[in-house]
C-alpha cells in the first residue's frame, strides 16, 4: 500500500452522523449491538495488555485496525489511549513469544558485530537499541547476546502529521493472515506547527537529512547558532524534508528548547516545522531514516 493510501485510510472522516430521531431499524439495532460488542472486546484486550506483554500484539493489532475504521476524533481519541502501548512495545525493552506479529524479534550477536552493523541490517538508528534492551551498553556487547530489534528491512514505515489534530504518528506494515499487510501505530506524539502567516505545508514527501546538534540559522535575522548555543533552539535535533511534495524549502522536524512545552506544543506557532518534544523527538530520529515517508494532512 503506498503512504498516500495509508493517509486515505487512517485520517479520513469516516463517522456518519444519525441524520434524525426515526425509530431505529433492525439493521441499526445490530449494528449498534456489534460496535458494543467490538467495543467490549477492545476492552478487554487493553485489560490483558495492562497484565501481560504477551497482550501487547493482540492489542496493537485490533486497535490500529480500528483507528483506520473510526471518525477522524474517535480515531484520535483511540490513537492517544494507545501510544504507551506503542511506546511499550516499539521502544522498550519488554519481549514475549509472539512478538514477530508487530515485527519485532531477537538478535543473536555474532563475533564482530557492532551496534552499526545490526542496526543498518534492520533498518534503524544503533541508538534504538538502547530503548529496546534493559541495561544496553554498546561498549560492552558481547557475542551470543540476544538483542531485541525492531526489523524495518522489509515492509513499510511512514510518518504521518496530522495538522488539525496535531498529532504526528508513526506507522509500519507487517505481513498479516491472508497474504497481504495491515498498518500497525508505532508510535502517536503531540507537536507543534506552523503559525497563521507560516502554515505547516500539506502534502506527501520525505526525509532527507538527519542531523545530531546541527548549528540552526533564525529564519528571520539569518543569524547562524552553533550547536549547544542558547540561542540555537532546535534541541540537537533536525530532520529535513524535501521540497518536492510540500513545495517549501526548510521544513523539518525537530526539537525546541526555545520555551517550556506548555507554551508551544499542541498549537501553530512554529515558522512551519514540526516541533517535538524532546523525549519524542529523539524516538522519531532513531526511528525514521533517510527515505522515510512524510505525510501532512489538513
Amino acid at each position: 500500500m503506498k503512504a498516500t493510501s495509508v493517509l486515505a485510510l487512517l485520517l479520513c472522516s469516516c463517522g456518519q452522523a444519525n441524520a434524525g430521531a426515526e425509530a431505529p431499524t433492525p439493521q441499526t439495532l445490530a449494528t449498534e449491538s456489534a460496535d458494543a460488542a467490538a467495543a467490549a472486546a477492545l476492552e478487554a484486550l487493553f485489560e490483558r495488555a495492562d497484565a501481560d506483554p504477551a497482550g501487547l500484539a493482540p492489542l496493537l493489532l485490533e486497535a490500529s485496525d480500528r483507528i483506520g475504521r473510526l471518525d477522524g476524533e474517535q480515531g484520535h481519541e483511540l490513537a492517544d489511549r494507545l501510544e504507551p502501548y506503542c511506546e511499550r512495545a516499539f521502544f522498550g525493552p519488554e519481549r514475549w513469544p509472539a512478538m514477530a506479529q508487530l515485527g519485532l524479534g531477537l538478535h543473536t550477536v555474532q563475533s564482530g558485530e557492532l551496534p552499526g552493523r545490526i542496526a543498518r541490517r534492520y533498518g534503524f538508528s544503533p541508538q534504538l537499541l538502547a530503548y529496546l534492551n534493559e541495561g544496553y551498553d554498546e561498549r560492552r556487547l558481547r557475542v551470543g547476546a540476544e538483542l531485541k530489534v525492531l526489523d524495518l528491512s522489509s515492509g513499510e514505515l511512514s510518518l504521518l502529521v496530522d495538522r488539525t489534530r496535531y498529532r504526528l504518528s508513526a506507522w509500519r506494515s507487517v505481513p498479516d493472515a491472508a497474504g497481504g499487510e495491515r498498518w500497525v501505530l508505532v508510535a502517536y506524539l503531540p507537536v507543534g506547527l506552523g503559525a497563521p502567516e507560516t502554515r505547516t505545508p500539506l502534502g506527501t514527501t520525505r526525509i532527507t537529512l538527519r542531523a545530531l546538534d546541527p548549528e540552526w540559522t533564525h529564519p528571520v535575522t539569518k543569524v547562524v547558532y552553533a550547536p549547544g548555543d542558547p540561542g540555537n533552539l532546535l534541541g540537537g535535533y533536525w530532520m529535513a524534508l524535501a521540497e518536492e511534495g510540500l513545495g517549501k524549502r526548510g521544513i523539518g522536524l525537530h526539537g525546541y528548547t526555545g520555551d517550556h512545552p506548555e507554551a508551544w506544543l499542541e498549537q501553530p506557532m512554529s515558522d512551519g516545522c514540526v516541533r517535538m518534544r524532546q523525549g519524542d523527538m529523539d524516538r522519531i530520529f532513531h526511528l525514521a531514516l533517510e527515505g522515510t515517508t512524510v505525510s501532512i494532512a489538513p
